[in-house]
């Protein structure tokens, strides 16, 4: 699996959503919206298996790492290890890293991530996502969610551990509840 934020519909901005934390109605908000131009950024890699990441907003790293490392997490630019494989979650140019058991949360995309998240804001696990999907006949992230929770929060930019919207987590999960319940047909 590649990691990559996409540019879809996503749950944030909905009348219900709670932005405490990620504004994410504003129009000068970036954890829903594909941010900056790729031209636009700069492209590090990580220090131990060598692949691109993708930027993360400070605010993000320091809300993701464990209390005791927050006092480690510096102003400079941080980055997230794309590697499923990878130990790293976040990086700085300076070599300054963060591993997976430094950060609050399993990152979804890594390989031995337990609970597997859809949602980080809204605490909804992959396996949640498709059992919604496949017992309720559902297949749009914002009745998954209301379904699930009771109501849409967003505060991607300090709940999801690349500071923007779970959107391709969610889908990927939908993708495979439809899958099964088509299946099963």
């Amino acid at each position: 699996m590649s990691f990559k934020i996409l540019n879809q519909t996503s749950c944030c901005g909905t009348p219900s959503s709670d932005t405490t934390g990620c504004d994410c109605t504003s129009t000068n908000s970036n954890c829903c919206e594909p941010g900056l131009n790729s031209t636009d950024i700069k492209e590090v890699s990580c220090p131990i298996c060598n692949k691109k990441g993708v930027p993360v907003e400070n605010v993000t790293v320091k809300h993701m790492v464990k209390k005791n490392l927050m006092g480690e997490v510096s102003d400079d630019e941080h980055w997230l290890c794309t590697s499923e494989e990878c130990e790293v979650a976040y990086y700085t140019e300076a070599n300054v890293k963060f591993n997976k058991e430094d950060i609050k949360v399993p990152i979804w995309f890594k390989k031995d991530a337990n609970p597997k998240y859809a949602c980080y804001c809204n605490n909804i696990t992959e396996e949640q996502v498709i059992e919604t999907v496949v017992n309720k006949g559902f297949d749009n992230m914002t009745d998954i969610i209301v379904s699930i929770n009771g109501k849409v929060r967003s505060q991607c930019k300090v709940k999801n551990p690349t500071g923007k919207c779970c959107t391709q987590a969610f889908n990927e999960a939908i993708r495979k509840g439809m899958k099964i319940r088509n299946n099963e047909k």
